[in-house]
């Protein structure tokens, strides 16, 4: 189904919360609203990530900006955690639009798991990791994870 049929099909008030959740960035939700939608056969999970993409460009001036993602933002964001982290993380994830870059906090304390700080989802990866470095470096902490060799898909062997 392409993204134009998919969209006619829906019932108006699905269409208003898709692009409700698709202005506030919440593509996932978006998805869930049009399978959800009652439309019959189901539509499918790539259908409905398309017509969440070709939304979020016909929106794209609506959008809820990101937040700042600069040292200083993302330092101040590392200090209201529970604890000062003992390390940044850089992790690659995939979602249906391509490569994210996570850079996430790692604490000592009970949470025991990282907490993520910022992702990234772009097609060079020289400013998330320069920012993600100087952060480290303020804070005292070493930088664990991938370097500049990009995500795994596109690395030279």
């Amino acid at each position: 189904m392409t993204p134009h049929e998919l969209w006619t099909a829906l019932p108006q008030e699905a269409r208003e919360r898709v692009d409700a959740f698709v202005v506030r960035r919440m593509r996932v939700h978006a998805v869930k609203e049009m399978r959800d939608a009652g439309l019959v056969p189901r539509p499918g999970l790539y259908d409905c990530a398309d017509l969440a993409a070709v939304r979020t460009q016909i929106l794209a001036d609506r959008l809820v900006p990101l937040p700042p993602q600069d040292v200083d933002a993302l330092a101040g964001k590392a200090a209201a955690l529970p604890e000062p982290p003992v390390a940044l993380e850089l992790e690659w994830d995939g979602d249906t639009q391509g490569w994210i870059l996570v850079l996430a906090a790692a604490l000592t304390g009970p949470a025991g798991r990282p907490l993520p700080l910022a992702q990234w989802q772009q097609a060079t990866w020289t400013e998330p990791l320069t920012t993600a470095r100087a952060l480290a470096d303020r804070l005292g902490v070493p930088l664990r994870g991938p370097g500049d060799d990009g995500p795994p898909c596109v690395r030279a062997e």
